[in-house]
């Protein structure tokens, strides 16, 4: 699945029709009744008011499909268009099919369904006050709302006017939009579902999104050391469960052997927790931080497959100099999470000096950290940001949040689309960072770990949900419902 710009949208619909797949005409017919389709598929509609708001464009034609079908399958439809009726060519072509269904004058709030039809992918001006009013008051009804292609008031290509329709339920065609995807606009769209009408995007595209991972094969005689050894370089005296997620996750996510580093004061807590896991137990400084020597930093690289620095480690100056310590020294390839992030914060220069593969895993406070700007920054250039980071420094780029971004070094852009806002609580990055790591173990290349561990981090996350609730699943249970996806 690919994400394209409303320009490239209407270069691969122009191709298809130049070649012969259908005329604009029947790609409109396809898309209201993929709409349509996906309304019936979802909701009982029959003797159910629907109300359609077209435009005068060819989003209004594809309304005007969506409202002949939905008339044919017995539900009580009106349309209601504050610019007149469709006139587009290929959008007028469909007003014979909607003769019978009641034009209304006015909004009103006993309709079980809105479905938004008033502008599409070419729009990306200001509204009226007027269509600006009328918007608002749809959004405050208390139907189901639907959008098709995009909702109105919200830009294809990223941005929005002041307001715009927020809909439950969008229904696109051919590729994803950034719309769909960028923090500011994604609330507004809703649940998106994709329908492609069996157009071929090519290479005209923008970014693309992770697809479902296949399940890696091994040989039937491989042991634990075929699955490699991860390093955990984590946790910290008073955050040993930083440590033990992401330890847990690196387990049950297929690793040979998890060596984890772990303070003398947190042995007890840890070894119970993850008796699985192989222990290189050190001192606790002052400060709480683990005390590695030199000898014991070049041992524990020695045995390691891959590594993971960061998660519950700490701020202190004891803890930058030893992830700095960490970064000179890895031959292996190198997850950068939490603390880990924030101790090369100041400088990242040491990031284009590690010899081997590396991934950075940052929320948006961590990204602004690193860029030296705020979070509200991140936030509103997403893309940008990380795929200029992991250009410059030559890394892979995980940016969390919903529908998080993965950066390649060579400019790729990838979105996930899975996961959900129960994924939003302290430790779910550590067990992101552990599902990482044991790729990374068992002989993945960094884009690979980091785009399969996103996928199936955010699909857990929604096994978990759907078993407890968004509110009460824990990072924990993202971790058991690991156990039940292939991959």
């Amino acid at each position: 699945m690919k994400v394209l710009s409303s320009l490239q949208i209407k270069s691969v619909e122009k191709t298809a029709v130049e070649n012969g797949l259908f005329s604009y005409a029947q790609l409109m017919e396809n898309a209201g009744k993929a709409v349509f389709s996906e309304v019936v598929k979802r909701y009982a509609v029959a003797g159910k008011k629907v109300l359609i708001i077209v435009g005068s464009g060819n989003n209004g034609g594809d309304g005007l499909v969506v409202a002949s079908h939905l008339k044919k399958c017995g539900a009580f439809v009106s349309i209601f268009a504050p610019l007149g009726m469709p006139a587009a060519d290929t959008a007028s072509i469909y007003l014979d099919s909607v003769k019978d269904i009641p034009v209304c004058d006015e909004l009103s709030d006993n309709y079980n369904f809105y479905i938004d039809a008033l502008f599409g992918i070419g729009f990306n001006r200001e509204l009226s006050p007027e269509l600006s009013s009328l918007i608002d008051v749809l959004n405050s009804f208390s139907g189901t709302k639907i959008a098709i292609d995009v909702p109105s008031g919200v830009f294809s290509d990223g941005g929005m006017a002041k307001t715009a329709f927020k809909a439950d339920l969008t229904v696109t065609f051919i590729g994803y939009k950034l719309c769909h995807l960028l923090p500011e606009t994604s609330d507004y769209c809703g649940e998106v579902v994709l329908k492609s009408l069996n157009v071929d995007v090519g290479n005209n595209y923008s970014y693309s999104i992770i697809d479902s991972p296949d399940e890696k094969i091994f040989n039937k005689n491989s042991h634990k050391g075929t699955f490699g050894t991860s390093l955990l370089v984590c946790g910290s005296y008073g955050m040993c469960g930083a440590e033990i997620l992401a330890a847990r996750a690196a387990c049950t996510s297929g690793s040979g052997i998890v060596k984890c580093v772990v303070c003398d004061k947190n042995y007890s807590a840890f070894t119970q927790a993850v008796p699985e896991a192989v222990t290189i137990p050190v001192e606790t400084g002052l400060d709480g931080t683990p005390i590695l020597y030199e000898k014991t930093i070049f041992s524990a690289l020695s045995s390691a497959s891959a590594m993971l620095i960061g998660c519950g480690l700490g701020r202190t100056d004891t803890a930058k100099s030893l992830v700095k310590k960490m970064l000179t020294a890895t031959n292996i390839p190198t997850v950068l999470d939490a603390d880990g992030i924030n101790a090369v914060a100041s400088d990242i220069s040491i990031l284009r000096r590690v010899k081997s593969p590396l991934v950075l895993t940052p929320h948006p406070g961590e990204m602004a950290r690193l860029m030296g700007t705020d979070s509200s920054e991140i936030e509103k250039h997403r893309v940008v940001y990380a795929k200029r980071f992991a250009c410059d420094n030559q890394c892979v780029l995980v940016l969390k949040g919903a529908n998080t971004i993965i950066a390649a070094p060579n400019g790729e852009v990838y979105f996930n689309i899975t996961g959900n806002y129960g994924l939003g609580k302290g430790g779910s990055g550590d067990v992101l960072s552990g599902v990482i790591v044991a790729l990374l173990a068992n002989g993945c290349d960094a884009l690979t770990a980091a785009k399969t561990a996103v996928y199936v981090h955010g699909k857990a996350g929604d096994m978990a949900a759907q078993r407890y609730t968004k509110r009460t699943m824990l990072p924990s249970d993202i971790i058991t419902e690991l156990k039940h996806i292939i991959f």
